[in-house]
């Protein structure tokens, strides 16, 4: 038996390894560690709703916007107000661009698309290089490449389609910062409302993307590598979890009508088990988190609320009565294990884009792009990899059609404000929820459970789920896999681990 210890894993967002253990041509376990840690949660502690939203937007730099807006969102359901439909509109477009869009590309042509590169694969995996030099292109008329290792040839740094991902994706961040002022961490965003520098920044945006062709050509390049390694990597569960993603005109940051607001976004929540939709009621989905601290380095708590103000019963590990408090450091794996409970089972579902597009197939129907219909095939790395690039395809036929209603940008007073508020979407990598309690206009308590949190969980998640029997026919990639596996859950460690601690004798500076 070999022990391999791939630590830290380049080309991703933060410091994160995993210790994987491998035998007769097959990995038997694997541990992941995040031992890196930050101080958000208890920074955000005592500070004004606003100065909040602030500070939690600076929580990473690679999900530029996603924890600025959820945390607005969270702000407006305990501050009682909500957006208009053209700052919804607005949000949505930018929100699309930048966090979505872009991130998706950056993550499956800057990061991802190197493993499948002519340059590691002649090194770690050349059975696959001598196989895609006689596998032809079913897509080749769209992007022009007539074998699959074509394409390998051209994914590596500095080649073509790297250089026409790298160009793409610092177009599409320019435009988002038409909205966002600034990317990442957006200057616009205020609960309620937003500040809009150029009213003509949908047209402007609707232009550029009807003008690109390069989307089309990465999509069908991405497609014809799925079909390439379709069966060569292991499925794990087809359990998801999402929290949608882009709201309706009919959001109003209300939590009691949230199960109403959150089923009509672009893409739904749900919670799929066993490839069935088994909850699609957003409440009851955040109702379910469970946050487990055991063998970590944090204390435990103690339960100060048993139900949120609807009357739902609330469990001790719920992120509404979480706290943050660093044990000691014997143990220095700072990831929490994020479990699901629903209908008395307790599981460990995957989220991201291949969550959202699952989810969307069985409650929507068919999904197309760019004349390319999605059909699932399983739980597994070029599927993950694949949903990123459709996901793409998708939001630019959707912005293409975006309409921004008429009317203002002025807050608008919902029926009533929350204590215990939550703001719950998508982020690029999947959920991304951040759960406060404001007190005299104060945030008494903050607890952020992120999509890397669920996806990278210890103790049996989806990553170490995903690398446990995966088989390896040539050592000379026995890193290899282990590697595309995780970058396949587009990790971002930065944004996973949240805390601060201090006492007489030790100070962690943060």
């Amino acid at each position: 038996m070999k022990d391999i210890s791939l630590d830290p894993i380049s080309r991703i967002e933060g410091h994160l390894g995993v210790k994987v253990k491998y035998d007769h041509g097959e990995y038997v376990d694997a541990r992941v560690e995040v031992t890196m840690f930050r101080g958000f949660e208890n920074l955000l502690l005592g500070k004004e709703p606003q100065t909040a939203i602030n500070l939690a937007g600076k929580i990473c730099g690679v999900c530029g916007a996603t924890h600025t807006l959820v945390s607005t969102e969270a702000m407006e359901m305990a501050s009682g107000v909500y957006p208009s439909e053209k700052v919804i509109a607005f949000r949505n477009i930018a929100y699309s661009l930048a966090d979505v869009m872009y991130n998706n590309l950056v993550v499956s042509f800057l990061f991802q698309g190197i493993d499948y590169s002519t340059e590691i694969l002649k090194e770690k995996s050349p059975k696959d290089y001598e196989r895609g030099k006689g596998t032809s292109c079913q897509f080749k008329d769209i992007h022009g490449y007539n074998k699959i290792s074509d394409i390998m040839d051209n994914l590596y740094f500095g080649k073509e389609i790297y250089k026409e991902a790298f160009k793409l994706q610092t177009n599409l961040r320019d435009l988002a910062t038409l909205i966002w002022l600034r990317y990442p961490q957006p200057l616009s965003l205020r609960p309620g409302t937003l500040s809009i520098r150029d009213e003509s920044a949908p047209q402007k945006i609707k232009e550029f993307l009807k003008g690109d062709k390069i989307i089309q050509r990465l999509l069908y390049i991405m497609a014809d590598l799925r079909d390439f390694y379709t069966g060569f990597y292991k499925d794990i569960e087809e359990d998801f979890v999402s929290y949608g993603l882009l709201e309706s005109s009919d959001y109003n940051a209300d939590y009691e009508n949230m199960d109403d607001w959150g089923k009509k976004r672009l893409f739904p929540p749900a919670i799929i088990r066993g490839r069935e939709v088994v909850e699609d009621r957003l409440s009851k989905i955040l109702l379910g988190i469970r946050v487990d601290v055991e063998g970590r380095p944090y204390e435990n708590w103690k339960q100060e609320y048993t139900q949120d103000e609807l009357g739902n019963e609330l469990d001790e590990k719920h992120p509404w009565n979480k706290e943050t408090k660093l044990g000691n450091l014997l143990n220095t794996n700072f990831i929490p294990t994020i479990k699901q409970y629903y209908n008395g089972q307790v599981f460990m579902p995957s989220t991201g884009d291949l969550a959202r597009l699952y989810t969307m197939r069985l409650l929507r129907g068919k999904v197309k792009a760019l004349g390319y219909e999605w059909e699932p095939r399983g739980n597994n790395v070029i599927e993950r990899t694949f949903a990123r690039v459709f996901t793409i395809a998708f939001l630019k036929e959707f912005l293409e059609g975006v309409e921004i209603p008429q009317g203002n940008t002025e807050v608008i007073r919902g029926q009533r404000n929350y204590k215990l508020a939550v703001g719950a979407q998508d982020a690029p990598r999947g959920s991304n929820g951040h759960w406060v309690i404001v007190d005299g206009n104060k945030v008494k308590k903050y607890q952020i459970v992120t999509p890397s949190e669920r996806n990278f969980s210890p103790m049996g998640g989806p990553v170490e789920r995903s690398i446990i029997h995966q088989r390896v026919d040539d050592e000379r990639g026995i890193e290899l896999h282990p590697l595309r596996i995780v970058r396949s859950f587009d990790p971002c460690s930065a944004c996973s681990v949240h805390l601060e601690y201090k006492d007489k004798r030790v100070m962690i500076p943060v």
